[in-house]
């Protein structure tokens, strides 16, 4: 199996041991917000979204990533950090290492923390690119972007306060341009969701903005 060779090729020590194999389906939850996580996962397929609570009780969309990725490295690093929470977007196939019998080895195997660096830096690159495209790029391709990461089967669901916050645009700038892009085809609003109706539409609006393609530490697979 190409993914979990790939995963393999991240130690310098055999991790299959510790591993376990797992699926999660759209809406389910990965991770709990809140837990202190004694796993590390990775996600060779599918898409999730990470989330955080606030003291007040407002919610804010973080981050959307799209496998191959890992997810509970910081908690790794620091296991007194509680785990932002993670739900699947797609269904997801992830390899979950068990980190209460093999901790130590991972924080000592040089080959998989040069890994594990390469990997932040690339995480922490895309956080920065996201929100320059904020400022240098109209709502318009972003939000198409936005629309094609979150939609789950092709249908978009999440709750408009949280997504104009992850854009950085107002409340009523956000519903503008939904609403601009359902006069012009390219979603249906039902009691479901909004429907993806013209894909290849979204695609070229994300095109725009989307950067070449360059080596990463973890090898992508293109989007379909």
């Amino acid at each position: 199996m190409k993914e979990l060779d790939d995963l393999l090729a991240c130690f310098s020590f055999d991790i299959r041991p510790y591993l376990t194999k797992k699926t999660f389906e759209p809406g389910e939850v990965l991770i709990q917000e809140g837990e202190y996580l004694h796993h590390l996962f990775y996600v060779a397929k599918g898409r999730i979204k990470s989330h955080t609570t606030h003291a007040n009780g407002k919610v804010s969309l973080i981050r959307f990533s799209e496998a191959p990725f890992f997810l509970g490295e910081m908690e790794l690093l620091n296991p007194s950090m509680p785990a932002r929470g993670a739900t699947a977007i797609s269904t997801c196939t992830c390899f979950v290492i068990d980190t209460t019998k093999c901790g130590k080895q991972l924080l000592e195997d040089v080959k998989f923390l040069r890994h594990l660096c390469l990997y932040l830096s690339e995480k922490s690159f895309e956080t920065v690119s996201h929100y320059s495209q904020s400022l240098a790029y109209p709502l318009e391709n972003r939000l198409a972007a936005f629309l094609l990461m979150a939609a789950r089967d092709g249908v978009y669901r999440e709750k408009h306060t949280e997504a104009a916050e992850y854009l950085g645009v107002t409340y009523r700038h956000f519903l503008y341009v939904l609403a601009d892009f359902g006069k012009k085809g390219y979603i249906k609003k039902t009691p479901q969701g909004y429907i993806l109706k013209n894909i290849p539409a979204l695609q070229a609006l994300e095109d725009e903005i989307r950067p070449p393609e360059k080596e990463t530490s973890i090898k992508r697979k293109p989007r379909t």
